[in-house]
């Protein structure tokens, strides 16, 4: 049957290994996280694998996207961070890498220096037999570039569902790059909550069913392609008070059960 996977929780205290722990008593198959060059990856590595877990991908930095848009030496010393991203994945035998091309809702313009950086990265990736997998965030022609850019099929998309509706439920992801889908990202929240306003404060990573997301409509897009991978949710306690409030073995436990909710809905030959 197929996998469902989980971020490490943002937001939570408890210690990854215990998160693995626990993750995989809850009954998941899989785990991602965010790596910045400061965590002991590979030691957490050991513990994924020590739980039976599946290392799905690695979640790159975010926070300093837009310096690979930047001309001269900061793009140029960011990239090189980056690869050390990517040579940690090669060590712990993670081939899927996912990464924001951008960073809050303003951005350098789109720059023929900067599709050359990506480029250069998506080359090392690939000598690394590591997948690049180019997430959506808000509505800036930033993604549009870079997988125009990168046409190898090598590298791909990774669908976040929640910035989808969040940030730009007026275009069809699916539509624009369906067909480079490598894998998702699952998370519910309540849409732009101001009209004319993109907000990152709306990008609350709740649990499925949670929000206001039409999950037969997912699922319906995920049947369109044919998807087999893995359903990868990425969720947040500090979404709602209430999941502070309970252990993170119930929270867990729930949001598992919304994973199952949305497989039994996939095409019956892709759950087997």
């Amino acid at each position: 049957m197929r996998d469902i996977n989980i971020s490490t929780i943002i937001g939570s205290e408890v210690s990854v290994e215990e998160q693995f722990k626990l993750m995989k008593e809850a009954g998941f198959n899989g785990v991602f996280t965010t790596f910045t060059g400061r965590e002991p990856i590979e030691y957490w590595a050991e513990e994924a694998l020590k739980n039976q877990l599946n290392f799905e991908t690695i979640h790159a930095p975010f926070q300093y996207a837009n310096r690979l848009w930047e001309a001269g030496s900061a793009g140029k010393e960011y990239l090189n961070y980056l690869k050390t991203i990517i040579n940690a994945c090669r060590k712990i035998q993670v081939d899927k890498c996912v990464m924001h091309v951008t960073v809050g809702n303003t951005a350098p313009n789109v720059s023929e220096d900067g599709l050359n950086l990506f480029a250069e990265l998506c080359e090392y990736a690939k000598s690394k037999n590591v997948h690049i997998c180019f997430e959506n965030l808000e509505p800036l022609p930033h993604i549009d570039a870079v997988m125009e850019c990168i046409t190898d099929p090598f590298h791909g998309f990774c669908w976040d569902c929640g910035h989808s509706a969040c940030y730009t439920p007026h275009i069809d992801m699916i539509k624009k790059f369906g067909s480079r889908l490598k894998c998702v990202h699952i998370h519910d929240n309540l849409g732009v909550t101001q009209p004319g306003n993109i907000d990152y404060r709306d990008d609350r990573h709740l649990l499925p069913f949670d929000g206001i997301l039409d999950w037969d409509w997912y699922a319906g897009k995920l049947n369109e392609l044919h998807y087999e991978g893995p359903l990868t949710l990425e969720l947040s306690i500090l979404g709602k008070p209430e999941y502070k409030k309970i252990p993170l073995t119930a929270y867990l436990s729930q949001a598992y059960e919304r994973g199952c909710r949305i497989r039994e809905k996939l095409e019956p030959d892709l759950r087997l």
